[in-house]
């Protein structure tokens, strides 16, 4: 739980709430895992326009089992208002209007369901766009950059698992076998500053399309690189809120920019998706992209992840147990 003191300082922690404290209203929803994304880093630390009122428990992901319903299979809540209008995924309950649950299907575990959370629809709704706006393997190569993160690695190892050649963009040269283990053929580092920001409208045509985690001057510089026809689509803003850019990649390549939204997207989008990523989609290898911590270790981890110090996915297990390496 995160709170503002009466000195207007920021207080985290671990604390015993009854259930009143959800409301009356919604499922009720017993949690087992939760995952950490970059907005709960950003909500831990009182971000504004994320945290709407204190005290907060954050958390955009839930995986767990009906309180009411011992019949229904594992749900899954991802994005919507959890961890930012109410509170989310890192206390042992959440209560949700029933329209956010979505049943994990069938080829998914709860485990799985949240190594992959918002971060894993995300990936799947750019991998996606890219697909609806022409984008095939056989167009060329795809870059993804902030690749090393949770929806870059996602993003590529999906990529790679539907037989397209993935190009990985990161600033962590030490990370080059992780990225080639999750599928990237190529491994390329950010263009620097001075070129993406310089007046150059175009750059030498590389790729056919892109997933942009990061935002920023990053994004700037990847559009330049896409070729005729081809499309980004973007989903973060670790690197900025901000770009400067012209019209050219847009009118003298056709080049699409795809805006990607994993909050409110329609829940027929998500079925649809979730479908896919527990069958035609699906990644057998996601335990090694995960690090598993408990909520004792949610401190650490959050200053690491704003600190761009955590690699792949990092698995909010509830019970300590489940939290343990395997023997």
């Amino acid at each position: 739980m995160i709170d503002r003191g009466a000195d207007g300082a920021l207080e985290a922690g671990l604390k015993r709430c009854p259930l009143r404290e959800l409301g009356a209203s919604g499922v009720l929803i017993r949690v087992a895992f939760s995952s950490l994304n970059y907005k709960d880093a950003l909500a831990a630390r009182g971000a504004a326009g994320i945290v709407k009122r204190f005290p907060h428990v954050p958390g955009i992901d839930a995986a767990g089992l009906l309180v009411d319903d011992r019949e229904s299979p594992p749900v899954l809540v991802t994005g919507y208002g959890l961890g930012t209008e109410i509170w989310g995924g890192y206390g042992d309950y959440v209560r949700v209007p029933p329209e956010w649950v979505h049943p994990i299907p069938a080829g998914l575990t709860m485990r799985e369901a949240m190594i992959l959370g918002t971060a894993g629809l995300t990936a799947a709704l750019s991998v996606d766009a890219l697909l609806q706006a022409g984008v095939d393997p056989a167009r060329g190569e795809i870059l993804v950059t902030g690749a090393t993160g949770g929806v870059g690695s996602l993003a590529v190892m999906l990529l790679a698992r539907l037989g397209f050649t993935v190009a990985a963009q990161t600033r962590k040269p030490a990370q080059e076998a992780y990225l080639r283990a999750l599928g990237a053929a190529t491994i390329v580092a950010p263009a620097p500053d001075d070129q993406t920001t310089s007046g150059k409208a175009l750059s030498k045509a590389r790729f056919a399309g892109a997933i942009d985690t990061v935002g920023g001057a990053v994004l700037a510089g990847v559009l330049k690189e896409i070729g005729y026809g081809g499309a980004v689509a973007t989903c973060g803003m670790a690197a900025g809120s901000r770009f400067e850019g012209s019209v050219f990649p847009f009118i003298l390549r056709g080049v699409k920019l795809l805006g990607i939204d994993s909050v409110q997207c329609p829940r027929s989008v998500r079925e649809t998706l979730w479908a896919r990523l527990a069958t035609t989609w699906k990644l057998t290898d996601l335990a090694g992209i995960a690090q598993v911590i408990d909520r004792q270790g949610l401190g650490a981890a959050i200053t690491e992840m704003l600190a761009g110090e955590r690699t792949g996915r990092t698995l909010v297990a509830l019970d300590p147990e489940e939290a343990r390496p395997a023997p």
